[in-house]
């Protein structure tokens, strides 16, 4: 569990500051809790895995007051979800153990292997608050296992879409709904332990809130979330307000949506920051695509909250008051904002080049904030039937990607930008071993992967999967698979994206970034290599003592120090030439 952040509150209404500070600590740590019990409690092998998963709270009038640090990707689409559930069930039909759950990309959603599920906590007879919690699940249905086919052209192609649903009614489980769910899946009995954990981490959350209440009081506790609203409020017009007034731009490009190949898709955005308001506008931006790499409103929205982040204090608390100075303008149906019925599942292609596009227009105002942009994520769902034939197994691995290099610092080797999970997210490969018929051969770091630079990026990952028993499986390389992470002021890309069988065989064949259910025999290796992050300044400008820790550590071969940072070391590789890297530099 991390730490609780943020700096001591500082209140408006004549509050005691301490107290405050007590009560969004002890909010932060109740929706960590829920977090971990729901992944502690689930059935795919990808989530039980994880430290935890994204879990928000809310007050009775739907507001935001807490929120994990972990699952940042999936915070907004709970906000606007929670909405969506209020409309179809209004506080007033709910009752005590009711849990609703929800995965429908155009009610908030991302793609509808993430569900959502929604508990109220009652005071008094009513809503007094609402946890929510999210989490992708083992199987819905669709084209291919795990609902993440790579040439979807329509949700319908994603799995199962669930409107608004009571799953439990008054702590009883609805047979009719788990029966109609389970219908759809590979994995029934997987699928519901995924859903089963999301409502564990609700009770969680239910009985932690309800201390709250008992401690504090329901009155004064309403008091001091009030406070802590208008002071994240506060703190982010504080941060816009210290940027100089004017407008940014920024913009990055998808290579293509799994469908048409030879298509690019730009994300534009115009920023201005007016006094201590920003408002975004990603007007420019590419129509939907016809393939799944469209982001809804709300995972855009996520992403948009992560980048600034990036550029004002971090510690800020995540709440509704964070909200409230900025505005966003998503046109539909564009790659931001999709509509109705467009396939999403790989939302996070577009979702990154929102990311790389707002960090790129902000490091205009503080360049020791930019960053180049990193790899994203590679998944690959595998599927196979069960020893008896009787059934399916299936199962999701994920590379996340390595992230850029930034001013002063190396990008993170192996570790992907935070707002895809943030420590703890990287699977224990023995997990998979153990649920599934499937051995890693390796799982390392490749050398000359991370983009040069004065600031390297980080250096990209390799994994070998052998398969025990035939299999079929869908690879997903979300974006720059073709064209790698790019540098930044004179840093080169990083490389290294490929899916390769049986690499070094005589059969050896390569697969294209994106391919849905593709066949494998028993015994066939696939090696995934997910690429390094771009590098920023120009590579001849890296600290030798640098580029030999490279060297040693194996991330930098010899070759590629000589050649591309201009370092030559001795004879025994064991110290830098100096007088051979100044001439060699100087050329």
């Amino acid at each position: 569990m991390s730490e609780p952040t943020g700096g001591a509150v500082e209140t408006s209404r004549g509050l005691d500051p301490i107290l405050c500070e007590v009560v969004k600590n002890s909010l932060m740590l109740v929706a960590q809790e829920a977090g971990i019990r729901a992944a502690r409690s689930a059935g795919s092998t990808f989530v039980a895995a994880s430290a935890e998963i994204a879990c928000t709270l809310y007050d009775a009038d739907a507001r935001l007051i807490a929120q994990t640090e972990v699952g940042i990707m999936h915070s907004a689409a709970l906000r606007a979800m929670l909405r969506a559930v209020l409309r179809d069930h209004p506080p007033e039909t709910l009752v005590e153990g009711d849990v609703l759950i929800v995965n429908d990309p155009f009610a908030g959603g991302v793609h509808p292997t993430d569900v959502g599920a929604f508990r109220p906590v009652f005071h008094e007879g009513r809503p007094a608050f609402y946890c929510g919690l999210m989490m992708i699940v083992s199987d819905l249905g669709g084209l291919s296992s795990g609902g993440l086919p790579a040439n979807a052209s329509e949700c319908f192609h994603e799995g199962l879409t669930i409107p608004p649903t009571k799953l439990y009614r008054a702590g009883k489980l609805d047979e009719a709904v788990t029966r109609l769910i389970c219908s759809n899946s590979r994995t029934p009995a997987k699928l519901m332990s995924d859903i089963n954990a999301l409502a564990a981490g609700g009770n969680v959350a239910a009985l932690r809130l309800a201390e709250m209440v008992a401690k504090f009081g329901y009155e004064s506790l309403g008091a001091m979330i009030d406070e802590l609203l208008d002071y994240s409020e506060r703190l982010v017009r504080q941060g816009f307000a210290e940027m100089p007034d004017g407008v940014y731009t920024g913009s990055f490009t998808v290579e293509n949506d799994g469908i048409i190949p030879d298509r690019d898709y730009p994300v534009h955005v115009r920023i201005e920051i007016d006094g201590s308001e920003c408002r975004l506008d990603f007007s420019g931006s590419a129509k939907q695509a016809t393939g799944a790499i469209n982001s809804t409103a709300s995972q855009t929205l996520s992403c948009i909250n992560y980048a600034l982040r990036c550029h004002l204090d971090p510690t800020i608390p995540m709440n509704e008051g964070f909200y409230r100075p900025i505005e966003v303008l998503l046109p539909p149906g564009t790659v931001v904002n999709c509509s109705y019925p467009s396939a999403c599942n790989i939302r996070l292609a577009t979702g990154q080049a929102v990311i790389d596009a707002v960090l790129q227009a902000l490091s205009v105002i503080d360049e020791t904030r930019s960053m180049a942009p990193g790899a994203t994520v590679h998944t690959l769902n595998i599927q196979g039937a069960t020893p008896d034939g009787g059934g399916l197994w299936s199962m999701l691995d994920v590379c996340f990607g390595s992230c850029g290099a930034r001013h002063g610092e190396d990008g993170g080797d192996g570790l992907p930008l935070l707002f895809h999970g943030q420590a703890g997210y990287e699977r224990n490969l023995e997990g998979y071993e153990w649920g599934h018929p499937v051995r890693y051969r390796c799982y390392r770091l490749a050398p000359d992967t991370g983009g040069p630079g004065r600031w390297r990026g980080g250096a990209g990952l390799v994994k070998e999967i052998e398969f025990q028993t035939d299999v079929v499986i869908t690879a997903r390389a979300t974006d720059r698979f073709d064209r790698p992470p790019p540098g930044i002021e004179g840093g080169l890309a990083g490389s290294g994206a490929a899916w390769i069988v049986n690499r070094g065989e005589a059969g050896e064949y390569a697969l294209p970034g994106k391919i849905t259910n593709h066949r494998l025999k028993a015994g066939d290796v696939l090696t995934v290599m997910c690429p390094g992050g771009g590098g920023l300044g120009d590579p001849l400008e890296r600290d030798p003592a640098l580029v030999l820790a490279d060297v040693e550590e194996g991330i930098v071969s010899i070759e590629a120090a000589r050649e591309v940072y201009g370092v030559v070391l001795n004879a025994d590789r064991t110290d830098i030439d100096r007088a051979a890297t100044e001439g060699l530099r100087r050329g």
